[in-house]
């Protein structure tokens, strides 16, 4: 009999890439009866995941304090052995759960500490140190109830608990990509992509201004949701190539990405990023496409030979890169072809997802 094991997110789409296509498929293709209970508008089965459905939020504060009692009662109905949850929020709901004595995972997919101190909703910068403390000692409160905590950066991993943390990077799935046909396109412009969340904190504004200031011809690709309408009008307004596709489905990113001649990262240098490892920018690597990246040193170290640098607060830096890129075609090739090499080498979900069954297979056995 296969053992049942629940995945729990309040704040994740349906089929997020790391929570749905890389650790619940993983765990059902391994033999393991997996459900998720996250937003969505019906119960079904995808790809052996049997998704339980949470309602839409209505604002973070119905999110924080109403969605995780739907959470709770729907995740215990699944009767599961392990329950593996991705957002703090749900950090109460863990510590039931582990009372009621069920195996639980705390998968942080960030430093939620550190992302705190960025959050401009959250008010001033002395009130986030407040709220940033507090959280810290909830978060380690926490931690004590719960049998593992995940997360995707060794620094993250040591800092939450180094006694029960485990390294499980967000690598990318090179077969989905693999297989992946590049999409036709319209026009034969060179083409400059970004997918991912489009905010201020990752660049997107310096992003828009660089491309109106390049010379040659060419095409900017946005793929991703905007973190406000007043932020979406101060990036488009007045800009002629760009090219905004919205939120797109993953099957249907890696053929687009394929089409684009550079990949874009620059996020700012907040303390946050410092050393994390964007998974868009593997994802660039396996697709053969050369990088142009914020200049931050964990990056410059751990992209070398696959990427080029830049100030990401800089439209003219970024601007000279694209157009060295677009006027220099054999080099931002070889630069493209090292990146997939070293993708292909080294950053495979697959190794991930060994580390993963392992720490399933451990909990089951208890």
């Amino acid at each position: 009999m296969s053992i049942k094991v629940c995945h729990i997110s309040s704040a994740h789409p349906p089929f997020d890439v790391r929570i749905f296509h890389k650790e619940c498929v993983s765990l059902a293709k391994a033999g393991f009866e997996v459900s998720l209970v996250v937003t969505h508008d019906k119960a079904e089965t995808v790809n052996g995941v049997n998704i339980v459905p949470l309602p839409e939020s209505k604002g973070r504060l119905h999110r924080m304090f109403i969605k995780t009692h739907f959470a709770f009662y729907r995740s215990l109905k699944t009767k599961s052995k392990i329950y593996h949850f991705h957002d703090p929020e749900l950090m109460g709901v863990g510590i039931l759960l582990k009372i009621l004595g069920k195996k639980v995972i705390f998968d942080s997919h960030e430093n939620v500490s550190s992302q705190i101190e960025e959050k401009q909703w959250l008010g001033n910068k002395f009130t986030r140190t407040i709220i940033k403390s507090f959280y810290r000692l909830l978060e380690r409160f926490a931690i004590l109830f719960f049998d593992s905590v995940i997360s995707v950066t060794p620094e993250i991993v040591e800092f939450l608990s180094p006694k029960k943390g485990v390294l499980v990077r967000n690598y990318p799935i090179l077969s989905l990509i693999e297989n992946s046909k590049t999409q036709e396109v319209k026009n034969n412009l060179p083409k400059v992509i970004y997918v991912g969340g489009l905010s201020r904190i990752r660049g997107i504004k310096e992003i828009c201004e660089a491309v109106e200031m390049v010379e040659e011809e060419m095409e900017l690709i946005l793929v991703g949701l905007w973190e406000s309408e007043s932020f979406k009008e101060e990036c488009l307004s007045n800009k002629s190539k760009i090219n905004y596709l919205g939120k797109v489905p993953l099957e249907q990113v890696y053929p687009i990405m394929k089409t684009a001649t550079i990949g874009m990262s620059t996020l700012y240098p907040v303390h946050n990023y410092l050393n994390s490892l964007p998974i868009k920018a593997f994802e660039y690597m396996a697709c053969k496409k050369p990088i142009i990246m914020s200049n931050i040193p964990y990056w410059e170290k751990e992209f070398d030979g696959s990427a080029i640098f830049v100030n990401p607060k800089s439209a003219k830096d970024i601007a000279e890169k694209i157009t060295w890129m677009l006027q220099n075609p054999e080099e931002a090739k070889k630069i493209g072809e090292f990146g997939y090499k070293t993708v292909n080498e080294k950053y495979s979900w697959d190794k991930e997802a060994e580390t993963l069954l392992e720490l399933y297979q451990k909990l089951a056995s208890n």
